[in-house]
Order: structure tokens, then sequence, then C-alpha cells
């Protein structure tokens, strides 16, 4: 197995926690060498170790189990060798039983298929062997885990040093290792930011540095929504990216929704132009394939199929004019086109995804002939791959949060099991300065974009933290004028605690813009009712007069509320294009994915009523506003508080 030591194992020996490779069978002088017991801590210690699972921060899960080895109990917990019930029940200090020890090691595995009865009966005492132990040991038995020339399996004997390291030489005898790491939407988070959490791609490149050092047939994959969201990305149409992605050596890249966003030609040239396929099967451009719908790559004697699937929903998801003359095929009814199309000429089939956690799954169970799904689009965290039907399926989260470590795993030719689990940052993840060097360039031309003038003010734009977080501004009603004219909808409303900094009046550069919308949040459009934009006010002068960075700027409509009400009975007239708000109406809504989604309480809201994504940050969208001349709102008496009016 592909062996990945954790610098926090050292701590761990030094506390005493684990014994040190293994006592041999005798000294020096030929003497034989009592074996060493082993504690149920150490031996999940040892296989944590052995299949070098990344260690994070400790939650306390385990709160029988010493400090230093709560971190390598929760990465058993991750990634199944532990179940949830093991956290109060278990005693880190007591031995640990063969029975027990195998138990482990075949979770770990996370196999495909069940082994017969018939490989636990070849032990005479097959009997004492538990109800619940016995799949897991005729597995062991099965794949030659275990040395089955002895007669006697004995569960309840107490494992030794020697007895773990002989499970494990046969675990490196039997089973082949093939790595795949993979990221996924990454929205342009590529460099490292620790406040995020965001590990960027030096981070990665050095992780996926490390695995190939282990073992060089590890492959490397990308899921999509790379090229853009942030304006270290956007402003150079993706590229810093995509020459990070090259130097790494990605094997492969689906693309995602938001990779259209600088148009469906634009895709097409990065793809013929990339040093790496760039690929999805469900893809056309006027009954023509868009791009290539598989690869083939070889490696460790094994042919592999890379088919990739973009979601059908890319066609409201990036902006209409970015995929004219483009068609989103089923990817269900695709990948089985493209599996009955090449399965007769690879021995494995890798979708490489980006539709969502619900259609991987419904291929998954629809689509025989595909062993692994990789997954996007949905932002799903799950920690170790899970089997369904006829494939597994993972996904690694977003921005960089996490990458994902998945491993094919072979008893000669046959896949027999498919296990992984996710990196996230850490002190002693370091950057790789081949990758880290690449933004550089691109970083300095961007301080220097950001002094490039976008537009004028005449007046000042007022965004101080005091104002738009209580009450109407002229900023706050210019960035949802522009929102709402973007995407032509009803209305539109967003949160004054992502707005940060006032404009003065006169020339605005671009870095002025990036001041006052800092973060990455893109423009969204929803479909709600006239009910929950109620709900959505109130919930927005829950606090006033206090400040609150949910307090709402709003455009396309007007309202009044009385702060001397109680929270949630405050508003008193809500008047859409001079209408009285219809509770029961449908409405068109620009605002924010963090809004959208249900940031700072707007539980009211979910991305369930996100019918567009645009993908462009709402820095783009007030950049645009002023570059444009259009003329500056002033304070209109959109949001008007009759307790202090009166």
């Amino acid at each position: 197995m592909q062996k990945q030591k954790n610098k926090i194992l050292v701590t761990a020996l030094a506390a005493g926690l684990t014994f040190s490779a293994y006592a041999g069978t005798a000294d020096a002088n030929g003497k034989k060498v009592v074996k060493s017991p082993v504690t149920t801590e150490q031996f999940i210690i040892e296989l944590v170790d052995e299949l070098g699972i990344d260690l994070q921060t400790s939650t306390d899960l385990f709160p029988g189990v010493s400090e230093d080895a709560s971190v390598y109990f929760e990465a058993a917990l991750r990634t199944g060798i532990l179940e949830e019930e093991d956290a109060d029940g278990i005693n880190p200090d007591r031995r640990i039983t063969k029975e027990q020890a195998y138990t482990y090691l075949v979770k770990s595995l996370n196999l495909k298929d069940e082994y017969p009865d018939k490989y636990y009966k070849t032990f005479r005492d097959y009997r004492v062997i538990s109800d619940e132990a016995e799949p897991y040991i005729a597995a062991a038995a099965g794949l030659g885990l275990v040395d089955t020339s002895d007669v006697t399996f004995k569960p309840r004997k107490f494992i030794t040093t020697e007895d773990v390291n002989e499970m494990f030489e046969l675990m490196d005898e039997n089973i082949t290792v093939m790595p795949i790491l993979h990221t996924n939407d990454m929205h342009g988070r590529i460099t490292f930011d620790e406040d995020e959490g965001h590990m960027g791609l030096a981070k990665v490149s050095t992780i996926v540095n490390e695995v190939r050092a282990e073992n060089p047939d590890t492959l490397l994959f990308d899921l999509g929504d790379t090229l853009h969201g942030t304006a270290l990305v956007n402003n150079f149409e993706g590229v810093p990216a995509i020459n990070a992605l090259t130097e790494m050596s990605y094997d492969a890249m689906v693309p995602g929704n938001h990779d259209f966003n600088f148009g469906h030609e634009y895709l097409e040239e990065v793809a013929e132009s990339a040093a790496f396929p760039i690929i999805s099967a469900n893809i056309l451009e006027d009954d023509q394939n868009f791009l290539d719908d598989y690869t083939i790559i070889e490696r460790g004697g094994q042919t592999f199929g890379v088919v990739g699937v973009t979601a059908t929903d890319t066609a409201v998801k990036t902006s209409p004019k970015n995929i004219e003359g483009i068609v989103f095929e089923d990817e269900v009814e695709r990948t089985q086109d493209i599996v009955d199309e090449i399965e007769a000429e690879v021995d494995h089939i890798i979708l490489l995804s980006h539709a969502g956690l619900e259609t991987d799954v419904n291929i998954a169970n629809e689509v025989e002939g595909v062993d692994l799904i990789l997954g996007g689009h949905s932002h799903d965290t799950i920690e170790t791959p899970v089997k369904y039907e006829h494939a597994y399926v993972t996904q690694a989260y977003e921005y960089t949060k996490a990458a994902g470590h998945t491993n094919l795993l072979f008893a000669g030719d046959e896949l027999i099991g498919v296990n992984g689990f996710l990196y996230r940052d850490s002190e002693d993840k370091e950057e790789d300065a081949a990758i880290s060097d690449i933004f550089v360039p691109y970083e300095e031309e961007l301080a220097e974009l950001l002094e490039v003038v976008v537009g004028n003010t005449p007046v000042v734009l007022d965004g101080e933290r005091a104002d738009v977080r209580t009450q109407e501004t002229n900023l706050g009603n210019l960035i949802t004028d522009a929102m709402r004219s973007t995407l032509d909808t009803d209305i539109a409303l967003t949160n004054g605690g992502g707005i940060r900094a006032s404009i003065d009046e006169g020339d605005v550069t671009r870095g002025e813009v990036e001041e006052v919308l800092p973060f990455v949040n893109t423009l969204v459009k929803m479909n709600v009712t006239g009910e929950q934009i109620m709900a959505a006010l109130e919930h927005s002068v829950r606090l006033s007069p206090e400040p609150n960075g949910g307090f709402l700027h709003i455009s396309g409509f007007s309202f009044e509320y009385d702060s001397s009400k109680a929270p949630g009975s405050r508003v008193t007239e809500v008047l859409v294009g001079g209408e009285p708000l219809d509770l029961e109406a449908e409405y068109t809504v620009a605002t924010n994915d963090f809004t959208a989604s249900g940031g700072d309480g707007y539980d009211m809201f979910s991305l369930n009523d996100v019918v567009f994504d645009s993908g462009e940050l709402l820095s783009a969208v007030l950049t645009e506003a002023l570059a444009s001349g259009q003329p500056i709102p002033g304070v209109e008496g959109r949001i008007v508080d009759v307790n202090v009016s009166e």
C-alpha cells in the first residue's frame, strides 16, 4: 500500500504511543525477542499512517483517547475505519485482538464486493469468529491478507508487533494501489489564503509531488469551475490557472459551467492549446462534439478510459451569450453511450463529472461499466469514496479547501475496492515554489490593473460601516441597481456587511471597487415568493437601529418599517414598482450567492431558489456600472424607519 508518513507520528512515538518499526524476531546475538503487545490506540495510529491519511485538527470526538492520538482516530472515523458509535465506547489502552485488527484493516479497504463464507470457514476455529467479524475475515482470507496455511485463525488472540508487521507486509504483497489526486470547484482560488483555508495550487502541488515520488503512476484530474472566480484569474481569462495545471502535469480536466464565462469560443481555444486533455462527452455545438468525449490513459499496466460530463444546467448557470449554439445532453444517457463505445478497449472507466452529486449518484446506480466517479459542481464534501450500485463516487468540497486522494485497489488486475481521503490545509504543508512563482507576474500586473481608472463619481459613495449596516445609502442603491439591471429582475437586494468601504468623489480605480466589494461573491438570480421577500425584510430590520451585517440594500422596490415594534412584526408597507407586495406572487430577485444560500441567517432563501448563477463577481458588476457612466442614485427613501422619520 502507498504509505506517506505523517509528521505528527514523531510526536506520537516520542510520547510512547506506538511501537517503532515492529520489533524483529531476534536480537544481534540471534536470541529470540519477546514481541510487544499492541493496543487499540497503537494499531489505529499504525493503520492510519500506513494508509497515509491526512491528519487534521482534533475535535476531541474520542474522549478516552490521548490528545496526540485523537487526530488518528478522527482520521479513521472520516474514512470509515471507525464508526460514530465507537467514539464513546472504544478503549484505546485495551490490547487489540486479531479479529478486531483485521476488521479495521478490511474496513479501510472499502471493498467492492463481499467474499464468500468459504474463505473464513477454512479455519478449524471459524465458529469462534464473531458474526460481526465474519465478512471481514472472509475478505482478508480471500485476498491473502492472512496466512491461510495456519489451520486456525485464533480470533481472540492479542496481536503483537510481529503480527502487525506481517499483516501490512501481506497487504503490500497482495494489493496494488493506483492513487488518483483530484481538485474541483476551485473558482479561481489558486493561491494560498490562510484565513479562508484555501491551500492554493502551490500547496496542492507539494502533495502531488510527494505522492508521485512514492507512486509514479499517480493520476491527477480537475473537475471544473477552475478558470473563473477571483480577480487573479478573471483579469487574465484563467491563464494563471491553466499554466499551473500544466506545470503540475494534470492528466485531464472536465470543464464546469463557469469555465464558459469567457465564452465557448475561448474555452474551445483553451482546450485546443492545453497540454492536457479537456474533455466532456455531453456538449454539442451544431450537432458536433464540442470537446473530445474521453481520453485513454495507460498507467501501471492498466488502461483507463477517462470520460467527462458537464452539468446540463450550465444552460442556466452561465450567461446565455457564452453558450450560443451549445447544447448539453443528458449526463446519464450520454455516459452510457460512451461506456458502450469504449468498454471493450479499456480495463477500467473513470468518469470526470461536473454535474453535481445527485446526478453522479444516478450515474453510479444506472450505468454499469463505470468504476469511479470523481465529481464537482455541487461542492459536496465526501470524506472517503462511497460505493453505489455500480460505481464509487467522491468529491472534494471547494476552493482548494480540500483536495481529494482516491486509491484504486487491485488484486492482480481485478479492481477490488476504492478507498481514500481528503487533504486540508495545515502548517506542515508547504508551497511548491515552481507553482507559486507562476502567479507572481500576474499578481504584479494585477496590482497595476487595480490602479486603472474605471469610472467617475460626482459625489462620495457612502459605504461607511455604520451606515451600510443600518440604513439606505447611495452606494448600496448603486450596487443593487447594477445587480438588477445586469440580470433584468423585478428586484435586487444585497447585505450591507458585504460593502466594506466608501468611494471618494472623482475618478474611481478598479482597486477602490475591490475595497468596496472584497469578497468573492457572485451575482445570482432567484425566483421567490412575496412571502419569502417579506420574511427577508423582517429579518433585515430585526436588530434596527443597531448595526447588522445582514441589513439589506435594495432596488426595484421600497419598504417602510417601525423599529419600535417587536422584531418580526416591523415591516408596515412594501411597494414593488409602486404596487403592494403580493405575498402569493413570484418575483425574480438579483442577489449574491452568500445571501441566496442562507448567509446572515436568511434561511427563507436556499440554493434551490437560484435559477441562474452568473458567476460574475459583484465587484465586476459595480465596475461595469461605473464604467457605463450611469447616473449615481441618491438616498431616495427606498428604506424608511417610520419610528425615526416621525
